[in-house]
């Protein structure tokens, strides 16, 4: 297993798949990634995600974009459940989840994280520009009816849905989804939009430490759990200047158009893997050069917010 100068392993891989997705959330950062029309194979993905798991990496995350707009999706999960010991998670908004929820689960998904930012129609409009919350919603029952592991994602916007917690923590309830509550950050959304918009997630922390039966917090990035009496889990993720989190980072990302991407917040140390992955060389010697790029993007991780 890598260990940054740090002291923190490195356990976790988040592929981004594709810069392109159907939404148009106001404040999506797209992963912290410059946009390219490029996109790695799926066959090349998985040599990347083969190096990474001799490293010690046993968590994939496969997020986008949305990745559900790659037909190949189900291959790409198929590959990496091959490894052992690991677990592959997806992030996607859920427009297209109900006609592939079966082909995912078969291909070896572990999890899910789904965003659903309200559960009103005109907000969730609002919010992604799409009229999908019906499609979402259908796609999410869907996926629960194979007992994957499902958690909601949902950016809590000052004006938009601060006000909807408890609605979508009783939805969650109902179908054994998770929830992770996240505090808008400013990358990607403009100084304006983020004062208009941002909240502290204070008024949702209050209420889960008085309902809660259980309360902990996560190894990754020191998130606070909250075990509610139905059974559901409900995490905080409020990262933006928070030292605490930044220090028990484990995580390293994949860019669609193939480079190693130390941190969210910076674009002026990825280590770019194309010239490798697509040259001439011999698959030893692919995986040897490989190896020697992600103890070099290691090196450079540190955390953004000391």
């Amino acid at each position: 297993m890598l260990v940054d100068k740090y002291g923190r392993p490195l356990t976790h891989l988040r592929i981004s798949v594709t810069g392109r997705c159907n939404y148009m959330c106001f404040f999506c950062h797209r992963e912290g990634e410059e946009m390219s029309s490029d996109e790695l194979s799926a066959e090349e993905i998985a040599l990347v995600c083969k190096v990474a798991h001799r490293l010690g990496i046993r968590f994939f995350k496969v997020t986008g974009g949305e990745p559900l707009l790659r037909d190949d999706l189900e291959l790409i999960v198929q590959y990496l459940s091959r490894f052992e010991d690991v677990e592959i998670s997806l992030v996607t908004n859920g427009y297209f989840l109900e006609n592939r929820a079966k082909g995912l689960v078969e291909a070896g998904l572990d999890r899910i994280n789904v965003s659903l930012h309200s559960l009103n129609e005109e907000v969730y409009r609002t919010i992604t520009k799409v009229n999908g919350l019906k499609r979402v919603i259908e796609g999410i029952k869907n996926i629960a009816s194979y007992g994957l592991k499902i958690k909601l994602n949902t950016v809590i916007l000052n004006g938009l849905n601060h006000d909807e917690y408890l609605k979508i923590i009783n939805f969650a309830s109902k179908i054994g989804a998770d929830v992770c509550f996240i505090e808008l950050i400013p990358l990607g959304v403009g100084f304006e939009e983020y004062c208009k918009y941002h909240v502290s997630l204070t008024h949702i922390k209050n209420y889960l430490r008085k309902h809660c039966v259980e309360e902990y917090r996560r190894d990754l990035q020191n998130r606070p759990v909250y075990v509610l009496p139905t059974g559901i889990k409900v995490e905080l993720v409020e990262s933006y200047g928070n030292s605490e989190f930044c220090l028990k980072c484990r995580k390293i990302r994949l860019t669609h158009d193939g480079k190693l991407k130390p941190c969210l917040m910076r674009n002026d140390n990825t280590i770019s893997l194309l010239h490798v992955i697509r040259s001439n060389m011999t698959l030893p010697e692919k995986e040897e050069v490989l190896t020697k790029l992600f103890i070099k993007a290691n090196s450079l991780r540190e955390p953004f917010f000391k």
